[in-house]
């Protein structure tokens, strides 16, 4: 869900354009775009399920999969709003990948 939080409010402020100070009349336009309010909603609705997951595990378990939705929303951005992955991004990608399979391997699973 926060992953297509991201995507949302990207493509929403696409349309919206640069925002120079908080001031600006397009704070108003941000909050009344479509995608951007989808993208607000989205991540209220993947609060729930964290919130949901944080109830059933470890924190220290649960959050090295945060950094999933980083790959996700790099890959997803290259897909549907054209953004190029670059070398390092994809170095990146591989690294945390990595480091994620690490924390999660050598967890210890509570058994209740």
């Amino acid at each position: 869900m926060g992953v297509s939080a991201q995507i949302l409010m990207k493509y929403g402020m696409e349309s919206v354009g640069h925002i120079n100070n908080l001031f600006s009349i397009k704070i108003i336009y941000m909050f009344l775009n479509i995608f951007v309010l989808s993208g607000i909603i989205s991540y209220l609705i993947s609060m729930f399920f964290w919130i949901n997951v944080l109830s059933k595990i470890d924190l220290s378990a649960a959050y090295p999969f945060v950094s999933i939705g980083i790959i996700l929303t790099v890959l997803l951005a290259a897909v549907m709003l054209s953004e190029k992955i670059t070398v390092q991004r994809w170095v990146g990608i591989f690294i945390i990948i990595i480091g994620v399979y690490i924390i999660v391997s050598t967890h210890k699973v509570n058994k209740e």
